[in-house]
């Protein structure tokens, strides 16, 4: 994963001086503050790969960068016009909002709020209670919580566990890491192929994909709230299935990465 120099990256993103604050669990080191008229940028990328005995290994990768204007903020929620490109091919434009503290995607047609659901993406450009549950009004470093995920996610099943653990505080610059580790069961909620197709001694055969028991465990940083640098390792146990019934026992793995960037990332 990357590392900045805190000041440097901050002044770039506009972090350091946010305009607009709002006041929640977690105080304001995880609170997002959002100024409006600024825009905020991130790239991100996701590695899968599937090994089974006797097979060679399967690995995929897709990634991209975004950037985020904000139009307009209140307590708790964010207006933007964002713009996307995944793998330099597919692009894209839209307007949407983040509500309930980051917890609540919606999309915006003809300025009304449509389509609003959970936020389950893995990561993303803000602190996101969906996944990392409601902080404590007060944190200090060695602090942790525990989050029930009951909906399948992004990089996770229905029904986990996860700990979250207050790594690190920097004061001086609003900054907070955390430690997130959990464990679920099943399908994840989006990029989760039903089949998978390996190779045997150049000959490709298709298996239905079983999933199994999932552990992750990853450390993120955020500032004012705002995502930094995200990374997150998962592996599933899985059971490949033949079209005859018999089936091997497979592991997933999938490597995700977030990283802030200076605007404009397109």
């Amino acid at each position: 994963m990357a590392s900045y120099s805190s000041g440097v990256l901050l002044l770039a993103l506009g972090l350091a001086s946010p305009v607009m604050a709002t006041n929640a669990p977690g105080g304001n080191d995880l609170t997002p503050q959002l100024s409006v008229g600024r825009t905020y940028s991130n790239v991100f990328s996701i590695y899968r790969s599937i090994s089974a005995p006797g097979y060679d290994d399967r690995l995929s990768r897709n990634g991209g960068s975004a950037d985020y204007r904000v139009i307009s903020a209140s307590p708790g929620e964010w207006h933007f016009q964002s713009a996307w490109s995944y793998g330099g091919q597919q692009h894209g434009q839209d307007e949407d909002a983040l509500r309930d503290l980051g917890a609540t995607y919606c999309s915006i047609t003809n300025g009304a709020l449509t389509k609003c659901q959970p936020y389950l993406e893995a990561s993303g450009l803000l602190y996101n209670p969906a996944l990392w549950g409601v902080a404590p009004a007060r944190i200090s470093a060695g602090a942790s919580w525990k989050v029930d995920l009951k909906t399948a996610w992004e990089l996770g099943g229905s029904d986990g566990t996860q700990t979250v653990t207050v790594v690190r505080i920097d004061p001086a610059n609003h900054s907070v890491t955390l430690m997130r580790e959990g464990d679920s069961a099943g399908a994840y909620s989006e990029s989760d192929p039903a089949t998978v197709e390996l190779t045997h001694g150049g000959v490709k055969e298709t298996f239905a994909v079983v999933p199994g028991l999932s552990h992750w465990k990853g450390y993120t940083t955020f500032v004012n709230g705002v995502v930094i640098s995200d990374e997150l390792l998962v592996t599933r146990k899985d059971v490949l299935r033949r079209k005859d019934g018999t089936q091997l026992d497979a592991t997933e793995r999938r490597i995700m990465l977030l990283n802030a960037a200076p605007y404009p990332t397109l």
